[in-house]
């Protein structure tokens, strides 16, 4: 572990695409913890829009990246088929790493990750960011404090109509959207793609840990749209029921075909852009949250619900009072990456640290990989937390 000092952690960024240029750059460039001084991407194109950025190695070949001397530590932020391998060759070579989401395309690969993380004395986190979203943060401190009483029941919708239209894709995301659609190598889908973070937030926010899923997933584009195969590669509608330990029950829907409106906003987030918002039922009450798109400057909303008010009171759903937005570019995901790179930093020099680390990654894949089974089996699937090295 690097100790506390005024020198900043180097780091390295492995690829360019639309995560590290909407995200992960731009929050390492703001950071007083780390000094950015390489990127790779196999892709030139795609490392030109970092010229302006002063980053001292724009390196389009692994040899060159890997060969540059002082790197501390290292982002991730490929395609998730190439995860495992970046990440085991960083750790090999004494980096610490912050990948992304899903930090591997299976079990036996995160379980690989988490051991030689171990053994090398290094710090595995995994961009599980939403824990640092100030609207979801709150709602999580409000059932730590256990604002609803014993929670047992959430439901998260999130969603998009982005494959009914290319114009209806957000602009400077098409690129990224369509890697996912069309990559066999990704090892799934929208499913994949979200589920991970709620899971990963349930379990920070409550404790407990995922026993089992079933799930139902569908590729409308190429079955109901008529898509070649080659375009749509993996699902893109989910819908999985996910039992915790403890007695909460979890209900996910997901998609980009096609999205709901947004309860407390009673509209979509944006032309092409997504609806994501959920809710929480406990013992003594509920909570509503709806977030806006991450670059706006205005933060979701919550609202909540107490038994207790509304029986002597008559008070029915009010707002919860949030802290005013930092009025930024980037908006909530400036803070939500922000935030994530300084908890990772944390880590690093061995402090207390709220960031996702490599065993919640591998939970998660754990929860996805039994999704995807249970969707085959049209059956409920016990989730092998056991394997994963969670103890019931």
């Amino acid at each position: 572990m690097l100790t506390r000092s005024s020198k900043p952690i180097t780091l390295g960024v492995i690829g360019a695409g639309v995560s590290a240029a909407t995200a992960h750059v731009p929050a390492a460039l703001g950071s007083d913890d780390f000094d950015l001084v390489a990127m790779l991407d196999r892709d030139r194109s795609q490392l030109e829009r970092f010229d302006k950025a002063q980053i001292p190695h724009l390196c389009d070949q692994p040899d060159d990246f890997f060969a540059v001397k002082g790197i501390d530590a290292v982002i991730v932020a490929t395609p998730d088929a190439t995860h495992a391998d970046f990440v085991s060759r960083a750790l090999e070579h004494g980096f610490h790493v912050l990948v992304e989401k899903p930090m591997a395309r299976n079990l036996e690969e995160c379980e690989r990750l988490v051991q030689l993380a171990a053994a090398r004395d290094l710090v595995l986190a995994v961009g599980h960011e939403k824990r640092f979203h100030p609207t979801l943060a709150q709602v999580g401190t409000m059932l730590t404090r256990e604002v609803i009483g014993d929670p047992f029941l959430c439901g998260v919708h999130w969603a998009s109509a982005a494959k009914l239209d290319a114009q209806l894709i957000p602009k400077g995301f098409e690129r990224g959207y369509r890697w996912r659609w069309e990559d066999a190598g990704a090892g799934g889908g929208i499913l994949q793609d979200h589920l991970p973070h709620y899971v990963d937030l349930l379990r920070h926010w409550t404790g407990s840990e995922p026993a089992a899923i079933y799930a139902v997933v569908e590729n409308v584009a190429k079955q109901r749209l008529g898509w070649p195969a080659t375009a749509s590669v993996w699902e893109d509608v989910a819908l999985a029921v996910v039992r915790f330990t403890g007695g909460l029950t979890f209900r996910f829907e997901t998609g980009v075909v096609g999205r709901s409106l947004s309860p407390l906003w009673s509209l979509g987030s944006g032309v092409g852009e997504w609806t994501e918002y959920g809710y929480v039922f406990g013992t003594t009450g509920q909570v509503l949250f709806d977030l806006l798109p991450w670059d706006s400057t205005e933060n979701g909303r919550i609202a909540l619900w107490d038994k207790e008010l509304a029986l002597t009171k008559r008070q029915g759903w009010s707002y919860v009072e949030q802290l005013e937005p930092e009025r930024r570019s980037g908006g909530a995901a400036a803070t939500m990456f922000g935030r994530q790179l300084r908890e990772w930093a944390h880590a690093i020099r061995g402090e207390p640290s709220e960031v996702a680390l490599g065993h919640d990654g591998l939970v998660a894949i754990a929860t996805v990989r039994a999704g995807y089974e249970s969707a085959e089996r049209r059956a409920e699937v016990e989730i092998p937390t056991r394997k994963a090295g969670v103890t019931q």
